[in-house]
């Protein structure tokens, strides 16, 4: 979505409505429906319920007004709870009627001593629910929690899960990127097939790299003033090495923004590597990192992939998110602390400096080790500047990717943390331990999905499963557990 500058993930308007089956006490959901209510408004939750008889459907006509009021209001999502066994045509009926992303809920059983008088069987009317809709060809737009059956409590914390899944379906439904190509010719993998994109709501704008540099030479010859950007990065990195270099870079994002806001963009993708450094004396990593903590994160190589997990990264962790490369195995001897983890389930991730300065210890403006070696080995660093040196700080990590499988995507989620460890190498890099990393390397990575992921630094894949799942991702790949074989896994080995 396009978003204010520093906001990371789009509001959500939620409605809640309860059902009732006509041989069911309409109070026993009602009752059950204020408690769930209280809850959620003690917790910070205040849906929008429908007016009327239509708060509790029970028949057609419930359910027409009620998907009514909800599309009216502008709701992005809906809670239908079950107060009792519900009555599945209607329960279908509504989900066909409004057209957003559905939650299922149904009320568990309070007490033994209420068996008698307060039974309402929800558990056996979500089977019916749920195969109603399913037979309507629904079941896409319809999100069933692990634990479905719920008391009070239980309803909030699933309630609170499904809207951060509706902050990822939203904001990528709702995403635009921009991409400044084309795609550097090293970079194969980082190819995209448009109608995969398209196929879960993102749309694309593909741009050249030369409306780029005709936007920075516009700034330029207009003599736009960049003056505030240029004393902003100064004070976020006292390195920049001279006030000439600094005036590059700030004329740069004064271009990106400007493509940001007339396009309304979510994100872009630049091409780097190496004709943006020769026509624009720059690297892009520290713009690019700066963009990035600032909710619109922009990867390198015109990644297209790897720019929308970040997308959907950012939306689920509400936070800025990073692009690095699935970079290097850890030598034993890097820390004596190592021995306390599987070797094999280590990763050191890294890209040549685009992360934002808050995720890093000790940041630091420096040059492009590998491009030097290339275009400035004899000179002093010019055009190769513009990276941040620094380790990332310890933190929790997701690790999301995805990749095109005919004209649809597949996507992977790994889980694991950054280490507090210096990883004695240049760049922005981290230590990383993915539990089952290796296997999950060697059985779902390789031939699948390329060098890049996103990062958000926080456990957030519980989120992205559900919302993967709501976007209509073909597969969603995630580590199994040494117990369990990959498909193709020699398991003599």
């Amino acid at each position: 979505m396009y978003l204010p500058l520093g906001t990371y993930s789009p509001e959500i308007k939620l409605g809640l409505v309860s059902a009732s089956r006509n041989c069911f006490p309409r109070a026993l959901s009602d009752e059950r429906t204020e408690r769930l209510l209280e809850r959620c408004r003690a917790a910070g939750i205040n849906p929008i319920i429908p007016h009327g008889d239509c708060r509790i459907i029970e028949t057609k006509d419930h359910a027409a007004e009620a998907a009514r009021q909800f599309k009216e209001a502008g709701c992005d999502a809906v809670v239908y709870y079950l107060g009792n066994f519900s009555p599945e045509i209607e329960d279908a009926f509504f989900v066909k009627l409004y057209d957003g992303p559905v939650m299922l809920l149904a009320a568990a059983e309070e007490s033994g001593a209420s068996l008698l008088q307060k039974r309402g069987d929800a558990l056996c009317g979500l089977l019916s629910a749920a195969l109603a809709i399913n037979k309507r060809g629904l079941a896409h737009r319809v999100h069933i929690p692990e634990l479905p059956v719920v008391s009070a409590e239980e309803g909030v914390q699933e309630i609170a899960h499904f809207i951060k899944v509706v902050k990822v379906f939203k904001g990528t439904r709702n995403a635009t990127v921009g991409l400044f190509g084309p795609r550097p010719r090293d970079f194969e993998t980082c190819n995209y097939n448009l109608a995969s994109v398209n196929s879960i709501g993102v749309e694309v704008e593909e741009l050249g790299l030369f409306d780029l540099q005709n936007e920075v030479r516009r700034i330029k010859d207009k003599g736009e003033d960049t003056l505030a950007i240029k004393a902003d990065m100064k004070q976020e990195v006292p390195s920049i090495p001279d006030d000439e270099f600094a005036t590059r870079l700030s004329v740069y994002e004064k271009a990106i923004k400007n493509f940001r806001d007339n396009l309304k963009l979510s994100g872009a993708a630049t091409q780097c590597w190496s004709e943006q450094e020769l026509s624009l004396r720059h690297v892009p990593c520290f713009i690019n990192g700066r963009m990035a903590q600032n909710g619109f994160p922009i990867a390198c190589e015109n990644d297209c992939y790897s720019l929308i997990a970040e997308l959907m990264g950012q939306y689920a962790s509400d936070a800025t998110v990073g692009i690095l490369d699935i970079n290097h195995s850890i030598p034993k001897d890097l820390h004596a602390s190592l021995a306390d983890y599987p070797i094999r389930d280590m990763v050191g991730m890294f890209h040549c400096g685009n992360a934002s300065t808050k995720r890093l210890k000790n940041p630091e403006m420096k040059f492009q080790v590998i491009m030097k070696r290339m275009m400035e080995p004899d000179t002093p660093a010019d055009i190769t500047r513009g990276t941040i040196e620094g380790q990332f700080a310890a933190s929790p990590i997701t690790v999301i990717q995805v990749h095109g499988i005919g004209d649809s995507l597949q996507a992977y989620i790994a889980e694991g943390h950054f280490l507090d460890l210096d990883p004695k190498t240049f760049g922005c890099t981290g230590t990383a331990y993915v539990p089952g990393f290796s296997r999950f390397y060697r059985h779902t990575l390789l031939g699948r999905f390329h060098h890049h992921a996103a990062v958000a630094f926080t456990h957030c894949g519980s989120v992205l499963y559900d919302a993967f799942k709501l976007l209509g991702m073909a597969h969603v790949h995630t580590p199994l557990p040494a117990s369990i074989p990959y498909p193709g896994e020699n398991v003599f080995r």
